[in-house]
């Protein structure tokens, strides 16, 4: 399959979107500006025909061309979109929001941030803050990671993490980080379910950095009960452990 040449811009990189739940939920999404479609002919039938509106043309191709097309190296489940990225709010359009806000200090690991996102819209949430520098790129690994998820969640890009909290605190959020050395176990805080929060997530290894302590109100640990070396979590297990805390259990069934 020969991928048609864009003369406009001899520096344009295609941003793929790969795998059933990450592609068609991008495509029932109005607000992607998708460039182009490959999927199989029984990813067509089963998924896509008379099932989602299409305005784009459709490229039926076999699982081979979809193949070359990731260089062999990624599973893509009969189906790869190529899309332009999203167009996000900006923290001054979503910091009245009453809703809980994620920041992530410096996590890189897209299949980590993808993780977190899915976990994140799993209990409503829609505002996430990530470093424009050091942090994960917005691309394919994520969106797969991020099931679909990726979709429903606003990112926002902040240039320093630690101004942006003293920005939110103003408008009445507690900013709550999550620390692995902290004394204060998560299960045995104080009530925030009617309150404006923000959860603060460390990256992977180092966690939150001097000054993003400094900006939070109080860190927080989760408690376990193992004595060995090994008694950290991974970071969208930590966040998905945090989010039931402050959020699942005020969902009513």
């Amino acid at each position: 399959m020969a991928r048609k040449k864009n003369n406009k811009n001899k520096n344009y990189t295609p941003y793929y979107i790969w795998g059933l739940h990450a592609s068609i939920a991008a495509l029932k999404n109005n607000k992607r500006n998708i460039v182009n479609i490959f999927c199989t002919q029984i990813v067509f039938d089963k998924y896509i025909n008379e099932k989602i509106k299409i305005t784009n043309s459709i490229r039926i191709v076999k699982n081979n061309d979809l193949n070359t097309l990731l260089e062999n190296k990624i599973t893509h489940q009969g189906i790869i979109i190529e899309t332009k990225p999203l167009n996000y709010p900006g923290l001054d359009d979503v910091i009245d929001s009453n809703n809980i806000i994620i920041a992530l200090d410096q996590v890189t690991d897209p299949q980590n941030v993808g993780a977190i996102i899915r976990t994140f819209n799993f209990f409503g949430g829609e505002n996430l803050l990530i470093t424009k520098d050091h942090s994960s790129e917005i691309n394919g690994s994520l969106a797969k990671s991020a099931s679909g998820a990726l979709e429903s969640v606003n990112i926002i890009k902040v240039t320093n993490l630690s101004m942006t909290l003293k920005k939110i605190r103003k408008k009445g959020f507690t900013i709550i980080g999550l620390d692995e050395n902290s004394h204060v176990m998560l299960n045995n805080t104080k009530d925030y379910s009617n309150e404006k929060k923000v959860l603060v997530l460390g990256s992977e290894g180092k966690g939150l950095r001097r000054l993003t302590k400094e900006n939070c109100d109080f860190l927080v640990s989760i408690a376990n009960n193992n004595d060995s070396d090994f008694n950290t979590l991974n970071v969208s297990v930590s966040s998905a452990l945090a989010l039931y805390e402050f959020m699942g259990r005020d969902i009513k069934k």
